[in-house]
């Protein structure tokens, strides 16, 4: 993928990646099933070697039910849509936003459960401690090593669905927000709000413990069989008074045989790191062999 960045030197970049998954699964004689997965990556924004990922986290899928256990991230920012690009542009745009959105911490070691209630979708996940991913010490008593939890619901409702969800930590953060995501004009269109309580600590985008508010949109739709588009806004304003808008716009098309190329656009306003703001745009392409 090649970048145009929003610096004021306003540099252009390439980057190269590539990544290999494993996925493993088995399906017990009660016919429960049990499924893991590991992937080895070059990361495209760093010059650095191969990573491994994955392997910190078991699911297990019974009865209309999926529970995880390991390595879970609670749902801390429900309602705080927008994204629509890629992520390579998203990740090496140079783009920074000074306005705190998100727990400082949100995965670690827990459990989650998503299953159905009739129509209804429930997801319940659990961080008995945030520091730890896949081996701790459950309820830790030493500093920072936090549980966190959320819960969210999605309840269809004629055309639309809404989903409504909370989160709290024990790090004194907490969040609740909901989306409506429908079919419009051929398309499909998200919106949402999101309200989170933050603290300052250990947060280098906040000066005092307070309020993020986050409302944003998203709308995409298929132009043909193979050509699709996206467009997305965002709106957040954190307990410092500093607020930052973002607007996104993500083109693709499918080359057949798992190639496919596409065209990112993102620009951002407001508060934001020193030159960070303005507009980037990347382009590129993604195999998956």
């Amino acid at each position: 993928m090649s970048t145009s960045g929003s610096t004021a030197e306003g540099d252009s970049e390439v980057l190269v990646g590539t990544t290999v998954d494993f996925a493993l699964s088995t399906t017990t004689a009660s016919g429960m099933g049990i499924s893991g997965s590991m992937s080895i990556s070059q990361d495209y924004d760093t010059n650095e070697g191969e990573n491994a990922d994955g392997g910190q986290a078991v699911t297990f899928t019974t009865g209309g039910a999926t529970i995880v256990v390991g390595d879970v991230e609670i749902s801390d920012s429900i309602g705080a849509v927008g994204g629509v690009v890629n992520g390579p542009l998203d990740d090496a745009s140079d783009l920074d936003t000074s306005v705190a959105n998100g727990f400082i911490d949100d995965d670690g070691l827990g459990v989650e459960l998503t299953t159905a209630v009739g129509s209804t979708s429930l997801n319940i996940s659990y961080i008995a401690n945030d520091a730890d991913d896949n081996y701790g010490i459950l309820n830790s008593t030493v500093d920072a090593d936090d549980a966190a939890m959320s819960a969210s619901i999605a309840i269809p409702m004629g055309g639309y669905t809404v989903t409504l969800g909370v989160a709290d930590s024990d790090s004194g953060e907490s969040s609740s927000g909901a989306e409506v995501s429908g079919s419009i004009a051929g398309g499909t269109v998200t919106v949402g709000y999101s309200q989170q309580t933050l603290i300052a600590t250990g947060n280098g985008d906040l000066g005092v413990d307070g309020d993020s508010d986050v409302i944003g949109a998203t709308y995409s739709m298929s132009l043909d069989a193979d050509t699709s588009i996206a467009l997305g806004y965002q709106n957040a304003k954190d307990a410092d008074s500093h607020s930052a808008t973002k607007t996104e716009l993500s083109i693709e098309r499918s080359l057949g045989g798992g190639a496919s190329v596409y065209l990112d656009l993102v620009n951002l306003t407001g508060d934001t790191a020193a030159n960070a703001d303005g507009t980037a745009i990347g382009f590129g392409t993604s195999v998956a062999f």
